[in-house]
């Protein structure tokens, strides 16, 4: 696949706190919340998390999907169990809550999360990625016009078929992270509260 035929989908973040994604293992899980670009990126496609207001808009992390798995197989396979993300288990081919979950504890996201009947079930998995964390900046904004004016705008909703010039600034951002950091975890995560959700309904664009 070449870099004009890959997908890439840009969010802001309203929660940094190692549950979506995930980062353990040298392998980049995004199996909670962000249910609609879950469901859509393929292999080969680029995730870029940015904060939302509250994180200053900084550059959270950028990932290349080189896996996906949907339905109970994540919850199924015991490589996965021990992951922080991996907080349900299946019973009776339903998703039920692990008692030692860290995530999701306030309120019940198994429709968003998985669905009732593992319906909703796919996670992207990474292997190639740079997380930032609480490392991120927002210098980007000083270089890359065209991602600053994304960032800055960017709505509630998705949008496709961003200009060319804008994928080339996206392309650049992750060329020059992947030339920076030679370590795929830069960072921890921003924060440590593991109560606020990741579900919250915040704005996400695929270009």
């Amino acid at each position: 696949m070449t870099d004009n035929e890959r997908e890439i989908y840009v969010y802001k973040m309203v929660t940094d706190n190692g549950g979506a994604p995930c980062v353990s293992g040298n392998l980049l899980s995004l199996a909670i919340c962000k249910p609609k670009i879950r469901k859509t990126a393929g292999e080969e496609s680029l995730v870029f998390g940015f904060g939302g207001k509250g994180y200053d808009e900084r550059l959270i992390y950028i990932a290349r999907v080189t896996g996906k798995l949907q339905g109970d197989a994540y919850y199924r396979q015991r490589g996965f169990a021990r992951r922080p993300d991996c907080i349900y288990r299946v019973e009776n081919d339903r998703p039920a809550r692990k008692v030692s979950a860290r995530y999701h504890s306030d309120s019940d996201q198994r429709k968003k999360d998985v669905g009732f009947h593992f319906e909703n079930a796919f996670v992207l998995l990474s292997d190639d990625f740079r997380y930032l964390g609480h490392k991120g900046t927002d210098d980007f904004k000083k270089r890359y016009p065209k991602i600053r004016r994304l960032v800055e705008n960017l709505k509630q909703g998705h949008r496709r078929y961003h200009s060319a010039a804008l994928r080339g600034e996206l392309l650049a951002l992750k060329a020059e992270n992947w030339r920076k950091y030679r370590r795929m975890k830069v960072g921890i995560p921003t924060e440590k509260d593991r109560d606020r959700l990741c579900n919250a309904d915040s704005p996400s664009a695929c270009c």
